[in-house]
């Protein structure tokens, strides 16, 4: 368990503790002693990675905590408890649970980080179903923006980096398909896409380069000198551009 995790955890079990004793008016509601036992408990089965077992406890807590005291802690933990177990599919119905029941929770950041990592963990090759990594960068593009600052946002930032490359990989390798079948609209609309959703991805010279050459092989110079320029200017000494300058530029039409 990470220390910033463990810190959340901590913060919200005794806001958990305060909430359950509030005063009423006339007589102080203390917390069941049980569910505070069995919560421990389940932690300590998560931690052991008895994860099964962890989970039928923390459900039992539900069962003897009227207040729902711990109601928030319990549903983190059950998506963490499968998080663990590298099911992924399952921690993300309980974290995004956890969610739409409690949108403003101090944990909300922690469980929407979750929520992407989940994705994350299960991102395949470019030439293979792209969802994960589509999914990936919208949960941790809604962390960035609904929870500025948050303690997840290094982390979070980096995750974005990767998956988005990830996706605009996947939108190179359909794109060069369309290329490749003399399709030269689709793979431009295809390569097009993937400039101005995912700048700056590690395949952009290669993307450049396809799209600059598809323009040409559709007469559109002056959008392939564009692309070229846009090439040039950005990646000056990738081997893209010593290509394109031997392969591309001597194709465009002087006016």
């Amino acid at each position: 368990m990470s220390n910033k995790l463990l810190a959340l955890l901590a913060a919200l079990i005794l806001l958990a503790a305060a909430a359950g004793c509030a005063s009423t008016g006339t007589e102080t509601v203390a917390p069941e002693p049980k569910a505070d036992d069995n919560f421990k408990k389940g932690e300590e089965l998560l931690k052991s990675g008895k994860y099964e077992q962890a989970r039928q406890v923390y459900s039992s807590v539900k069962e003897v905590d009227p207040e729902k005291t711990y109601e928030p802690l319990v549903q983190i933990r059950l998506g963490d408890s499968y998080y663990e177990e590298a099911r992924y599919a399952e921690a993300d119905v309980e974290y995004k649970r956890f969610l739409d029941l409690h949108p403003h929770n101090k944990a909300a950041p922690y469980v929407k980080y979750q929520l992407g990592m989940c994705n994350f963990k299960q991102i395949d090759l470019p030439d293979r179903d792209p969802s994960f990594a589509e999914n990936s960068v919208k949960h941790f593009s809604e962390l960035l923006k609904d929870y500025p600052n948050n303690p997840y946002e290094d982390e979070a930032k980096e995750k974005l980096k990767i998956a988005k490359d990830d996706v605009a990989a996947h939108e190179l390798v359909v794109g060069r398909f369309y290329y490749k079948k003399d399709s030269y609209m689709a793979a431009v609309k295809r390569f097009k896409g993937i400039i101005d959703n995912y700048p700056g991805s590690k395949d952009e010279p290669e993307i450049l380069y396809y799209m600059a050459d598809s323009y040409i092989r559709l007469e559109d110079y002056e959008s392939a000198k564009n692309t070229l320029a846009q090439l040039y200017k950005d990646y000056p000494n990738n081997k893209m551009s010593e290509k394109a300058r031997d392969n591309l530029a001597e194709k465009i039409p002087a006016k």
